[in-house]
């Protein structure tokens, strides 16, 4: 049975954490690029050994398919899903006609996220956690064919990932650390029973992220 909050203690070493320079990987914080170029279209090339691929548009996961298209390259998670639909997000951060949500999700290199890295590992030790899958995240718009991301303080936009099944286990409780730019680092609680997955409320723009449990 999942505990339905995340403990609160929190070491003196997090703390001192959250002010960290910015721990934002290079993928996520070249914001302005389109979804056809640079680092997306990079991995999925490396991904397929270096032949040309098509960018997935859609992601399922746990049979619930994303609301949001995108670009959902992340093969460390067992799919993932924006489950918030498109008009929410669109009313939530003022979006105007032409304008429309998408996602870009890849596996995060910790050895190019080190900053990252540190500040989930220190997350998760406050937990007594074990981190699992990390990920970058970004929660944009497309306009007119542009992209750019979504601000950081918008409305909740409500995201699930799929558990490898390397990681689950059923007598855990699972949760989802967040970092973003300026060492601000989340810890946010998964809100659903399914033992296969972790569901987590986030605001829009790039971050770090990585399943934890304990």
């Amino acid at each position: 049975m999942k505990a339905n909050t995340i403990k609160k203690r929190l070491t003196g070493v997090l703390v001192a954490a959250l002010v960290m320079a910015p721990v934002i990987s290079v993928a996520a914080a070249n914001s302005s690029e389109t979804p056809s170029g640079s680092t997306v279209v990079e991995e999925v090339v490396a991904e397929a050994g270096g032949e040309t691929a098509a960018v997935p548009e859609r992601s399922t996961v746990a049979g619930v398919v994303t609301t949001t298209k995108g670009a959902y390259l992340a093969t460390s998670v067992d799919g993932a899903a924006v489950t918030t639909s498109t008009e929410e997000i669109a009313s939530g951060y003022g979006l105007s006609a032409g304008e429309t949500p998408y996602v870009k999700l890849t596996n995060a290199d910790p050895k190019k996220s080190h900053l990252a890295k540190a500040a989930i590992d220190l997350a998760a030790a406050s937990q007594e956690a074990e981190v699992g899958p990390m990920l970058n995240l970004e929660l944009g718009k497309m306009s007119g064919g542009k992209y750019s991301l979504l601000s950081s303080d918008g409305a909740d936009v409500r995201i699930t990932f799929g558990i490898p099944k390397d990681f689950a286990q059923a007598d855990k409780t699972f949760a989802v650390v967040c970092v973003r730019a300026g060492g601000v680092v989340s810890i946010l609680n998964d809100v659903d029973d399914n033992p296969d997955t972790v569901t987590f409320d986030t605001k829009g723009g790039a971050g770090t992220y990585a399943i934890i449990k304990f």
